[in-house]
């Protein structure tokens, strides 16, 4: 309620404030990139403006300038990947705001800095050490971006990345979904016929479209049809989409046709927690062989090693999980009311929390039933996705949404001005 009267009054007052004295937009209107394997310089030519926000952020490294009531001209051309820079991204942010994103094969210094010349205002982003340019050709909007900042003037610049800088990002929490099994590894069958594949893939698209229904979040699914894939591909599918968390999804069977219930497994520092466990994550780790691995080509199946920054990692995993065991609950029966632990291949990752949600067992009739039931599938992801969100909003990564809102949160309820607002 207090945030809500805070952010009321404090939209009113913005409202009131464009009524009575409208503002002039500046025009981005050229753009060139000069770079090297190890720097890189931008030249920004704007019809105005003297104010830009600079932070730098990484998965992936990059860096971002904010130009508060700036819009953006029909003739720029954004500049192709060239160098130490993979990609120059453009967009439009709340209020005005033209965001301009350098995304970096890895992190540099940034430095920037104001210039004037033909064509209107130039803002220079240097970015590791001043990269030399040569002269323009033409003056022309597109040529006349190309002018190269000296070395004095990049030396007058200052870095703008502060300590609290990372935490400045709006990004989306990424979320690597992994349907377990598929292609020629059906996985489980159920006494019905049900393959654990078909379920799993069913699951995870529901998750993942509820994933993408929430603010500050963005699902990358492993397979998005029926197909095969290694183990290790599974994890280098994750790390490829920069994922903040790997969830994989499974329903596998048991001999006791009577057991049923979710359950939830991070990797295991000190072998399983139960033989269940171990035997669950033996078959799993065997999947590689169902689809006929070659003898020289499973390492993925040698014992799992864990060393020191592992160990955090399965930390971080093991905190995620008890957030989404609690939410499964909610939904139905849950088989171990704590995190279970053993050594699946899939959550190796060093760097990557990850865990695996055994749904439910689909060698139990009535949970095999269930399984089939868009109904359900669509509960299993909503409480999938509330267990994680909810771990995200007190856990939030360094660079996202999350980190924003809950820095914005504790300004609001830390300050005393705010307060007297209220």
């Amino acid at each position: 309620m207090i945030r809500k009267v805070f952010l009321r009054a404090f939209s009113a007052g913005l409202i009131g404030v464009c009524c009575i004295s409208p503002i002039r937009a500046a025009e981005l209107r050229g753009l060139q990139l000069s770079a090297s394997p190890s720097a890189a310089q931008l030249i920004l030519v704007l019809t105005d403006g003297a104010s830009r926000r600079l932070f730098t952020l990484d998965h992936p490294d990059r860096v971002v300038i904010d130009l508060p009531d700036t819009r953006l001209s029909r003739a720029v051309r954004v500049p192709a990947a060239s160098g130490i820079v993979t990609q120059v991204r453009l967009g439009h942010q709340p209020h005005g705001t033209l965001r301009v994103v350098v995304e970096l094969k890895g992190a540099l210094p940034a430095h920037s800095s104001w210039d004037t010349g033909e064509g209107g205002r130039r803002l220079v982003l240097t970015l590791g050490e001043p990269i030399v340019a040569a002269a323009p050709a033409s003056s022309s909007i597109a040529a006349v971006s190309a002018a190269p900042v000296t070395a004095s003037a990049a030396a007058a610049s200052k870095v703008v990345r502060a300590a609290h800088a990372p935490g400045e990002g709006d990004r989306d929490v990424i979320i690597a979904v992994d349907a377990g099994h598929g292609g020629e590894d059906p996985g489980a069958i159920g006494h019905g016929g049900t393959r654990e594949k078909d379920v799993t893939l069913a699951i995870a698209r529901a998750l993942a479209a509820r994933i993408n229904a929430e603010p500050g979040m963005h699902a990358v699914l492993t397979r998005e049809r029926d197909e095969f894939l290694k183990l290790d591909d599974r994890v280098s599918r994750a790390h490829a989409a920069h994922a903040d968390m790997f969830v994989s999804v499974h329903a596998d069977s048991i001999a006791d046709r009577s057991i049923g219930g979710a359950s939830v497994y991070v990797l295991s520092v000190h072998g399983a927690s139960s033989e269940a466990a171990r035997w669950l994550a033996e078959r799993e780790n065997a999947a590689d062989l169902v689809a006929g691995a070659r003898p020289d080509d499973q390492g993925a199946l040698e014992p799992v090693l864990i060393d020191a920054a592992q160990s955090e990692i399965i930390g971080i995993s093991a905190t995620a999980a008890e957030r989404v065991v609690s939410a499964l609950e909610g939904v139905g029966e849950v088989r171990r009311a704590q995190v279970q632990r053993a050594g699946f291949v899939v959550l190796k990752s060093r760097d990557i929390p990850s865990m695996l949600i055994e749904t439910a067992y689909i060698s139990n009739p009535a949970e095999e039933r269930r399984l089939r039931s868009p109904a359900q599938q669509a509960r299993l992801a909503e409480a999938i996705a509330g267990g994680m969100r909810s771990y995200f909003l007190q856990n939030p990564p360094d660079g996202t949404r999350f980190k924003q809102e809950r820095r914005t949160l504790a300004s609001v309820g830390g300050s005393a001005t705010a307060a007297a607002v209220q």
